[in-house]
């Protein structure tokens, strides 16, 4: 293998300096495994490939399934990909696996490739190498992982794992997962029900709105409710939209909760309002209500939104 490689293993593994160096980011392992992430050139492929099959030393093997998981990312090799896939039944110890598994997470997965070993995966007893193996799921095209995940919900035993299947269903999940997901928004754990409804919002349609009402009406999750309101709600959801907004400045709020895009509740319910401002009284009402009376209860950013987009409500 080339001494690039070689070293640049060696650096991933290097701990000399945890003690001495105040900010982790400046330490050589860091730096390392950053450079590790960024590489793209396909030729070392063969040589990892070569390395991992050879090599005793696990944590050698860790980092190398590390670099060369980057590498088949960055430059979509779906040999290398089947080949990372393979390797999943021949590692036994739990950490290296679980590095191995979480590498495979990122990378395409067509109808063509063998997912046997990742659903073997998901049965094991240690947690470590179970959530990993659900999150390795992730980019399948293969109809046998989202089965595997339902399967994993149906069953009563599994008590541990599920925020993981949920993460997973939201990217690979179709129309088949939902009654399934449905029957987790009252679990007691609030990472489970608030991923089960996340992923309804990714698979969802036009017709999964009551849902969402339902869910913003008396549910756990009303920022994701909200989403999924906005997203498929007309004129007729704009009471729905109201009552929430209202909920949101009955007191202050100790959190400061944003979306994917940066934005609160309160913003997203106000421009969703603001597509109304010209043939109903209720969105300049609200934005009344927020600039004035309940302004004190606002976040900056909800201030600074409003003030920049008054003249949606001006109408």
């Amino acid at each position: 293998m080339e001494t690039y490689l070689t070293d640049l293993i060696q650096r991933m593994l290097d701990k000399s300096d945890q003690d001495t160096v105040r900010i982790s980011s400046d330490t050589i392992s860091w730096k390392a495994l950053r450079e590790a992430e960024k590489i793209a050139n396909d030729r070392y492929i063969p040589q990892l490939i070569d390395f991992i099959d050879n090599e005793k030393d696990k944590e050698k093997r860790g980092r190398a399934y590390f670099l060369l998981g980057h590498i088949t990312r960055n430059t979509q090799n779906a040999t290398a990909t089947g080949y990372l896939i393979s390797r999943i039944d021949k590692e036994k110890d739990k950490y290296v696996l679980s590095t191995l598994l979480d590498r495979i997470q990122y990378l395409d997965k067509p109808l063509n490739t063998d997912i046997t070993p990742i659903i073997h995966a998901t049965r094991s007893n240690q947690w470590q190498i179970r959530d990993s193996a659900i999150s390795a799921l992730k980019g399948s095209k293969d109809p046998l992982a989202e089965d595997t995940l339902i399967d994993i919900i149906k069953d009563p035993g599994s008590k541990n794992g599920l925020w993981y299947v949920n993460s997973t269903l939201a990217n690979i999940g179709t129309r088949k997962s939902i009654p399934y997901l449905l029957a987790l928004l009252d679990h007691k754990q609030q990472d489970v029900s608030g991923t089960a409804l996340n992923a309804i919002l990714a698979i969802s349609d036009a017709s999964d709105l009551p849902v969402f009402i339902t869910q913003l009406e008396k549910g756990k999750n009303k920022f994701t409710a909200l989403l999924g309101v906005i997203r498929y709600g007309n004129a007729t959801v704009i009471p729905n939209v109201v009552k929430r907004i209202k909920e949101l400045v009955s007191k202050k709020r100790p959190v400061y909760t944003v979306g994917a895009n940066g934005n609160t509740e309160i913003v997203y319910a106000m421009e969703f309002l603001s597509g109304f401002a010209a043939t109903t009284a209720e969105p300049k009402q609200m934005f009344d209500l927020l600039t004035t009376k309940k302004q004190d209860l606002l976040w900056d950013s909800e201030k600074d939104w409003l003030a920049q987009n008054r003249d949606k409500f001006d109408k």
